[in-house]
């Protein structure tokens, strides 16, 4: 048996040219907090995620790599068990399952690099072009919807949708939305990211009727992921389709969104849910029932399990600087192609992501 024998973190902050604002939150830098796995037979896989200021890299350290060490390193789902198992008196949700799954994505990294294939193949989900979308902007006070509208514009020819975040000011949406509904290419799709910003349903349906009547290909993050019925009162009361899951770790917050009728499109992050292991069994707990998976960002991962990829511009954009140190990964021509590479096809710049004095 090939053995797991090392677990290495690195973090690295990236500072933002400007701050931007996301529903009730003022983002003016990205700190990334990274895995590499190492098996006996000198085999690696990373993986990466947004720290969101938590620290990552300690709990992967102290609580979960240890669970990881000798385990198979061809058995990754068995492995997912045996860290939660192991942490599971400190935290089957939130952080320490977000540590869980920077790991797993690692593993199966491993796993698939072992086995020559790229994990879609090992996955079974194919490599056919997936659905995407486009973080195209960020609207802020200080730039007339005008402006924001020409750089998603000149972004947005071939993507299946692009997203922009919502402002406070309706007036302003209301401008904004219009321009976009207008003068989208055919065939592209505009979402809103609320960023969880709305208190309530009521405030939520107040301020979208002052937006006029647009038209989206959903409404993401409205409310607080746990607020199930509040999502369906937007859903009934707006007409408009509505997204939830960003960040949510706990699989039975995605269950009942679902199960409420408070969603049209799911929204899954790869790693809050635990990684590679529990995303697969959701995706299919989905699909059975009828509803689409939208992945949120990591779309080096997420183009591997066969749902919609969401990305920033892979070059210069001023919002995630991630793009600036993945070597490799997916085909992004408008539709995403997965990596044709063994495993998820990619590598982190040593520049920005030193393991060497962090591993175990």
């Amino acid at each position: 048996m090939t053995s797991i024998t090392g677990i290495g973190t690195a973090t690295a902050v990236l500072p933002l040219p400007a701050p931007l604002r996301l529903g009730a939150m003022t983002v003016t830098r990205r700190e990334y907090s990274a895995v590499r796995a190492t098996a006996d037979d000198g085999t690696h896989g990373v993986a990466y995620c947004l720290s969101r200021e938590a620290p990552m890299a300690e709990i992967v350290d102290r609580l979960v790599a240890a669970h990881a060490a000798g385990a198979d390193a061809d058995a990754p789902a068995e492995t997912w068990d045996r860290m939660l198992r192991g942490s599971a008196i400190v935290g089957r949700v939130g952080l320490v399952r977000r540590a869980i799954g920077l790991v797993d994505i690692a593993l199966w990294d491993i796993a698939a690099r072992r086995a020559g294939v790229p994990l879609w193949r090992m996955l079974g989900t194919g490599d056919e072009p997936r659905p995407s979308m486009l973080v195209a902007a960020y609207p802020a006070p200080g730039r007339a919807p005008r402006e924001v509208a020409d750089e998603v514009l000149g972004q947005a020819a071939g993507w299946t949708t692009v997203k922009i975040s919502r402002l406070l000011d309706p007036a302003y949406m209301r401008e904004l939305i219009a321009i976009l509904n207008r003068e989208l290419p055919a065939g592209t799709g505009l979402v809103v990211d609320v960023g969880f910003g709305w208190r309530d349903a009521d405030q939520a349906i107040a301020e979208i009727a002052q937006w006029g009547d647009p038209e989206l290909a959903w409404l993401e993050d409205p409310l607080l992921p746990e607020d199930a019925e509040g999502a369906l009162r937007i859903r009934r009361a707006s007409g408009l389709p509505v997204s939830v899951g960003d960040e949510v770790t706990d699989p039975a917050v995605l269950r009942a969104l679902v199960e409420r009728g408070g969603v049209d499109v799911l929204r899954l992050d790869v790693v809050a849910i635990g990684g590679i292991t529990p995303a697969r069994e959701m995706i299919g707990w989905a699909a059975e029932r009828g509803v689409p998976v939208s992945g949120h960002v990591y779309p080096e991962v997420t183009a591997h399990l066969g749902i919609g990829v969401e990305t920033f511009a892979r070059a210069g954009n001023p919002y995630d600087p991630a793009p600036s140190f993945v070597r490799g990964g997916p085909r992004f021509e408008g539709l995403v192609r997965p990596s044709p590479e063994p495993g998820l096809g990619f590598d982190l710049d040593p520049e920005v992501f030193d393991f060497d004095g962090s591993a175990r």
